[in-house]
């Protein structure tokens, strides 16, 4: 094993993290937000990583409207040109499940037994990769101890019903909100404008693929297993109890002491008679009885995340 703590000052972590592509062949990378400029750093190393047939998976958050759209773009397209890139966003803290800000920073890199840990305060951007003061911890291992503890860590982040894989359609709505926040953050939360498109674009996202399944998709799933029994209305107590076993049995993360809360507001918001703005007609409640719930078409045909 061998730890070593680095500044910028004296060591660029920008190079060790293009050194570890050019000899990984597999990498996962969490930051806080990613740049154009921090993409630009490790391009090269990428390029020849993802020749020699290395696999990477990439996950960014959207908290403040801080990753630049131009840097988005650049995965989205890549990810499409190449089998081994995973590009995936962490929904800001007013969406995700877990009601946490999204500010990790770290880098993981596997070449056989040999594995590399970096953790730290370095987003990718050129500055924190570069030219910024910052401060990471390198560990190399054989025996990965320390590794394993970051990669549980990764993981507890990759497998949340808040990580997503971005597309054209996405992105073009989050460019406007990233414009719009650039200019004046205390306007664009005020413009309802600009707060229309951040609903559509939150929408667009519970459509697109991520790497565990949603609350809604987990109580579709548990609505339509009851029916299956030939119940048509699910009694609440029952949806509650279901969900939960599958969230243990699928071992999601979620936030449990209000998970379900969760559960009741998804049903309230995407009940058929709901006024919510983001209600997409999922669910029907029992008429005759009180706390009872049955899928709309809509429901029995939804296919997002």
């Amino acid at each position: 094993m061998a730890i070593q703590i680095l500044s910028n000052l004296n060591y660029p972590i920008g190079n060790i993290i293009n050194q570890e592509l050019q000899n990984a062949n597999s990498a996962k990378m969490a930051v806080a937000f990613l740049k154009y400029s921090g993409v630009k750093v490790i391009e090269k190393a990428l390029d020849s990583f993802l020749k020699n047939n290395g696999n990477i998976e990439i996950i960014t958050g959207l908290d403040f409207k801080t990753t630049d759209p131009q840097s988005m773009h650049y995965f989205i397209q890549l990810q499409k040109q190449v089998s081994g890139l995973k590009f995936y966003c962490y929904g800001d803290k007013d969406e995700n499940k877990t009601d946490v800000v999204f500010h990790p920073k770290i880098y993981l890199f596997e070449k056989g037994r040999e594995t590399t840990g970096i953790v730290g305060s370095t987003n990718l951007t050129r500055g924190g990769l570069l030219t910024n003061f910052e401060v990471n911890v390198v560990i190399k291992e054989t025996k990965p101890l320390y590794f394993s503890q970051l990669e549980a860590i990764y993981n507890s982040v990759k497998f949340t019903d808040s990580v997503f894989s971005p597309d054209e359609e996405y992105l073009a709505g989050y460019s406007d909100v990233y414009k719009a926040f650039l200019q004046s953050e205390e306007r664009a939360i005020k413009d309802e404008g600009v707060q229309n498109v951040v609903r559509q674009i939150n929408r667009r996202a519970e459509f697109l693929p991520g790497t565990v399944p949603s609350i809604k998709s987990l109580t579709i799933e548990v609505i339509k297993k009851e029916q299956a029994k030939g119940i048509e209305f699910v009694p609440l107590q029952t949806i509650y109890e279901e969900v939960e076993k599958l969230v243990q049995e699928k071992n999601l993360v979620y936030k449990m002491d209000t998970f379900r809360n969760s559960i009741r507001g998804e049903l309230n918001k995407h009940e058929a008679k709901s006024n919510h703005p983001d209600n997409m007609d999922l669910f029907v409640r029992s008429s005759e009885q009180k706390g009872y719930y049955s899928l709309t078409e809509k429901g029995k045909n939804y296919a997002g995340r």
